[in-house]
């Protein structure tokens, strides 16, 4: 399970990066860091049970700097990471610094629902990006009023079945539909 940590200051500040890299270590065991145009991003493979909104509330405080934290969902490979790491800086060059100090999927995909590119709807959906069936799946419960006995009719499957789908598409996306917040975005990248 492979993770990162994108942390972005503003190009007019100078900062130290050894110090944001320091106090991000008590927290985490890094694989390894890579440095590029203001931002420091920070390799990962074990879980966390921290909340990084509050780590980077600390952090700000601490050093009296604005500072904006992206933390990403898991991937299955290093190759995959490092793909969406950079379909990740693209996205994050579109959304203005001073507007979020935490940024995650859900706060990319709710400031992009107005134009949904491929790309995006690849990151978001993952291995599900071609999955008809989860995806079709996923857009009859939502049409259902996320009820799932009538989905489940709708869709011809055992209800177990589709909560099965339901659980495996928040465990691969991080997006529980179950949720209407969450719902919400997912339908508009799925309809």
């Amino acid at each position: 399970m492979y993770k990162y940590l994108i942390i972005e200051y503003k190009k007019q500040e100078q900062l130290d990066d050894s110090m944001i890299i320091s106090l991000f270590s008590e927290f985490v065991e890094f694989t390894h860091v890579k440095t590029l145009d203001h931002q420091i991003i920070l390799f990962y493979e074990q879980n966390i049970d921290i909340s990084f909104k509050d780590v980077i509330l600390n952090v700000m405080s601490d050093t009296l700097t604005d500072l904006r934290l992206y933390a990403s969902y898991h991937y299955a490979t290093e190759l995959e990471r490092d793909q969406q790491l950079e379909v990740v800086r693209k996205l994050l060059k579109d959304i203005q610094f001073a507007q979020y100090f935490y940024l995650d999927d859900k706060i990319i995909l709710k400031h992009n629902l107005i134009h949904i590119t491929e790309e995006l709807k690849k990151h978001i959906l993952r291995k599900f990006t071609n999955d008809q069936t989860m995806l079709q799946s996923i857009k009859v419960y939502l049409e259902s009023n996320q009820n799932t006995s009538l989905a489940a009719k709708n869709l011809y499957v055992h209800r177990n079945t589709l909560i099965q789908r339901l659980d495996k598409f928040k465990e691969i996306t991080g997006f529980d539909v179950r949720d209407f917040n969450d719902a919400f975005p997912i339908y508009h990248l799925i309809k």
